[in-house]
């Protein structure tokens, strides 16, 4: 049988373009979700995994999602020729405007398919070289085959894994997967060995990772990205060695390019030197999740370090300018060139600067008396002493007062204006300004439009100046 070739696990995910189904009720959040847009929020490995969530709780009668028409429980299943998917759902009374099923069932499709191929000449195969490789390690014991295994608190619910040990202590049921595994049998034993403290192996007699059917997917993207494959080489080295071998296939992650790409990696590895995990049903030699997590951080990482760089970049090259421009902007085509390039940059910060660095008089005090107390020297105004930038900004800009306050300290310039203040004028404006201020006074609320700008240049003042505004409810 041809099956088409894999799809790209980092790849967004696709929804069908006219799916019968175009919304879903999402029973935790309680919002309604457009089906298109969910799908498409996923990475397709990302969304494997989820499928194969949804029809657990789905078995477990807590749906995760519900047809927005008819609050039927709905699962999301896949074309295999292009790995598109849609929502079906669990069943249809003919009352739902929405129609996804044939006349027969997922569950009686995959019934007659899933038994039928347990007795197929491949599987029998399969299941032989898996017993014979357990038979061989003296770790596991009580090994049979198609032996009944009935729920230690339900009698009444059982199943019957192709082959079943124990390895010190540990149950393990095994079961084959040639070709159509259903992800209502998928789901349903994984549950079913999660709740009886087991573990569930999936063993493939052969794998190529290049041509994935998507019920392989399945197993796959569940089981941390390993799958395991039992063939008449690790059999052999199994009596060997006396143990059990498994010949592992997982993905690892590399950073190219800044992004993250895959390999393959193939070996050979015994099965008691696996990490185990029964609550996520996973077997894995390689935790791929993990290593997937610690390098989207690298990038992450490195995305904020050239950010913070370029972010610098943009401070100091403004500065520059207003060094040049604050105390009077003149309008000559270069002038005007380089503040619209500044204005560029800035709204990749989400920061809107005037159309005209002369437009905003709020905005230009402001960067004069917090540059001036940066420098430690007068900048934008025509004085000799910052004490002097200190009454023009009291005096003639009160909104700047509080953020004029904590770049003080800040800056630590409260000894140079204490050395300037010889008359001390400045300590009785600020004696008569404190109660206003610690009363927050409307008159001195910081204009709305230097916040953002503020919290660019001066993160450390902004968010002090947001905060004291905040306790009485008078943020900017």
């Amino acid at each position: 049988m041809h099956v088409a070739p894999s799809a790209n696990p980092l790849a967004r995910a696709r929804s069908v373009e006219k799916p019968a189904i175009t919304e879903v009720l999402d029973r935790e959040s309680g919002e309604f979700l457009d089906v298109g847009d969910w799908i498409a929020s996923h990475l397709y490995q990302a969304l494997i995994e989820e499928r194969v969530r949804i029809v657990e709780r789905m078995n477990a009668s807590d749906p995760k999602f519900l047809c927005s028409d008819c609050y039927v429980p709905v699962y999301l299943v896949s074309r295999p020729e292009d790995r598109i998917f849609f929502f079906r759902h669990v069943r249809e009374d003919g009352s739902c405007p929405a129609r996804t099923r044939s006349a027969l069932s997922a569950e009686e499709i995959a019934a007659r398919k899933y038994h039928g191929l347990r007795e197929s000449k491949p599987h029998l195969t399969i299941k032989g070289l898996v017993q014979r490789s357990l038979e061989a390690d003296p770790n596991f014991s009580a090994v049979a085959a198609e032996a009944t295994w009935r729920s230690e608190s339900d009698p009444k619910r059982y199943r019957r894994p192709d082959v079943q040990a124990v390895h010190l202590g540990q149950r393990y049921a095994f079961e084959v997967q040639l070709s159509t595994t259903f992800l209502s049998v998928v789901a349903g034993r994984r549950s079913f060995y999660r709740d009886e403290g087991a573990l569930l192996m999936w063993v493939f007699g052969a794998f190529n990772p290049d041509y994935r059917r998507l019920t392989t997917d399945d197993l796959l993207f569940s089981n941390n990205s390993n799958i395991f494959v039992v063939d008449d080489e690790t059999a052999a080295l199994s009596d060997e060695t006396n143990r059990f071998q498994i010949r592992c296939f997982h993905r690892e992650p590399a950073i190219e390019r800044g992004k993250i790409v895959d390999k393959w990696t193939e070996l050979v590895i015994p099965v008691d030197e696996l990490t185990t995990d029964i609550e996520g049903q996973r077997i894995f030699a390689f935790d791929y999740a993990e290593a997937e997590a610690r390098l989207r951080a690298e990038i992450r990482a490195e995305e904020e370090r050239r950010a913070a760089f370029l972010a610098g970049l943009d401070r100091q090259d403004f500065f520059e300018f207003w060094l040049d421009h604050g105390s009077g902007f003149t309008h000559t085509p270069d002038n005007r060139e380089t503040w619209q390039a500044l204005r560029e940059r800035f709204a990749h910060h989400d920061i809107a600067l005037p159309l005209w660095p002369d437009l905003d008089g709020e905005i230009r005090a402001m960067l004069n008396a917090f540059y001036s107390l940066r420098e430690g020297r007068p900048i934008g105004w025509n004085f000799s002493k910052v004490i002097e930038v200190a009454h023009c900004v009291a005096e003639n800009h009160p909104r700047l007062m509080s953020g004029f306050g904590f770049a003080v300290k800040h800056f630590k310039r409260g000894p140079l204006l204490a050395e300037q203040d010889q008359r001390a004028k400045w300590r009785e404006r600020l004696a008569g300004i404190a109660p206003a201020l610690n009363s927050r006074d409307p008159r001195f609320v910081p204009e709305p439009t230097t916040i953002p700008l503020m919290a660019f240049l001066f993160p450390e003042i902004a968010v002090k100046v947001q905060t004291f505004w905040a306790k009485r409810g008078a943020s900017p």
